[in-house]
């Protein structure tokens, strides 16, 4: 190894500040505390090596002691800084995507179910133009049961069986 730096020329030797490797370092101790506070069946999917899988176990099981896990959090840093780590921001990159696309379909149910308890049957037949999916007798008898109940616990119930309604049709890809 030591022949192959000898041998290099000075243009194909790249220049690396230390202020750099230390933004580097830092960046992949973040990576690491990303990785702890993943749950165990995401971190099966990611493509980890033992010790690592170990040294994030043990990060959960010191998760109350702070200079502790300061520490800790260091130590999977130096073991992931000797992998090739562009797979794991790869996959790390895919949930964050999913669970981003996750949320903005929970909202998207939020706002036709406030629609629907709003506008009622105008809101449901917008609802079916756009999604075919969604059942319009189903949704039809919850907006009627919502808006003859008078308590508000049960207009809760009936605005919440809209909501999983309107979810069930939704298009997961949206």
């Amino acid at each position: 190894m030591e022949n192959e730096i000898n041998n290099a020329s000075p243009e194909d030797i790249e220049f690396v500040s230390k202020t750099r490797r230390k933004q580097e370092s830092h960046e992949i101790q973040k990576l690491g505390k990303r990785l702890v506070a993943l749950s165990s069946d995401q971190l099966d999917r990611i493509p980890l090596d033992q010790p690592v899988r170990e040294a994030i176990a043990l990060a959960h099981k010191i998760q109350n002691k702070r200079s502790a896990l300061k520490r800790h959090y260091q130590f999977i840093g130096k073991l992931l800084r000797a992998r090739d780590t562009d797979t794991i921001f790869a996959a790390l990159e895919q949930f964050e995507q999913s669970s981003h696309s996750q949320i903005q379909r929970h909202h998207r149910a939020e706002h036709w179910r406030d629609q629907i308890i709003g506008r009622g049957i105008d809101a449901i037949e917008e609802l079916l133009l756009e999604q075919d999916k969604a059942s319009r007798q189903n949704l039809r008898q919850l907006w009627r049961s919502y808006n003859s109940v008078e308590s508000e616990a049960r207009k809760t119930r009936f605005a919440r069986l809209i909501y999983r309604e309107i979810l069930q049709g939704l298009d997961p890809s949206i």
